[in-house]
C-alpha cells in the first residue's frame, strides 16, 4: 500500500503546531487537510478522551457556524495519537489564511462556558467522556501558542532519512 501522508511526517521532530498536512483533488474541488497539533509527539503528555472529546464538540459547533467559514468545513476530527486534530475544509487553502479562523476557535473554546453542544445521550454516541475544563486548558494552551506564531509551528519538519533499524523501533 501506498503510505498516506500524516505517516510520513517526522513525529519525534514535530512541534506543537498548525500545519498544511494534505491537498486532494476531488472533481473541480480542492479539500485541504490541516494538522492542528495541540501535543508535540512523544515529548509532552496526550490529551484525555475527555478533553479530547469536549473540544471536538465545541470546536466542530464553532466552525460549522462561523460566518465566513461554515460552507467551507467538512470535517474536525480528533488524531487516533489524542496529539490533535484534523481540519478539512474546501479550498486550496495555507495557514496563512486559515489561521484567524483556528485562533478564533481556540480562543472562544478556552473561556467556554454552559453546556457542551451535543453533549447529551439522544445527541452523542458517549457524552459522558467530556472533561470541560481539560478542554479549556488543552485550548488555552493551544490559543497561546499560535498567537506566538514561531516559524517551527506552521511548518512541518524536514524528513530524516530513515534508516531500516528505526522502522522497526
Amino acid at each position: 500500500m501506498e503510505p498516506i501522508p500524516s505517516f510520513s511526517i517526522d513525529h519525534l521532530r514535530l512541534k506543537a503546531g498548525l500545519y498544511v498536512s494534505c491537498k486532494y483533488d476531488i472533481g473541480a474541488e480542492t479539500l485541504t487537510v490541516f494538522d492542528l497539533r495541540l501535543k508535540r509527539p512523544y515529548q509532552e503528555e496526550v490529551m484525555t478522551t475527555g478533553s479530547m472529546h469536549a473540544l471536538e464538540h465545541i470546536c466542530e459547533s464553532f466552525l460549522r457556524n462561523d460566518p465566513l467559514w461554515k460552507d467551507r468545513i467538512v470535517s474536525f476530527n480528533p488524531m487516533g495519537s489524542r496529539t490533535g486534530f484534523y481540519l478539512i475544509v474546501v479550498g486550496d487553502v495555507n495557514t496563512d489564511i486559515i489561521l484567524p479562523l483556528i485562533e478564533r476557535t481556540f480562543d472562544y473554546a478556552s473561556d467556554y462556558e454552559g453546556d457542551i453542544p451535543g453533549a447529551t445521550p439522544t445527541e452523542c454516541g458517549y457524552c459522558v467522556d467530556m472533561d470541560l475544563d481539560e478542554a479549556k486548558n488543552d485550548a488555552a494552551l493551544y490559543y497561546n501558542l499560535l498567537i506566538e506564531g514561531k516559524k517551527e509551528n506552521f511548518n512541518y519538519p524536514k524528513p530524516r532519512k530513515s534508516k531500516k533499524s528505526d522502522d522497526k523501533k
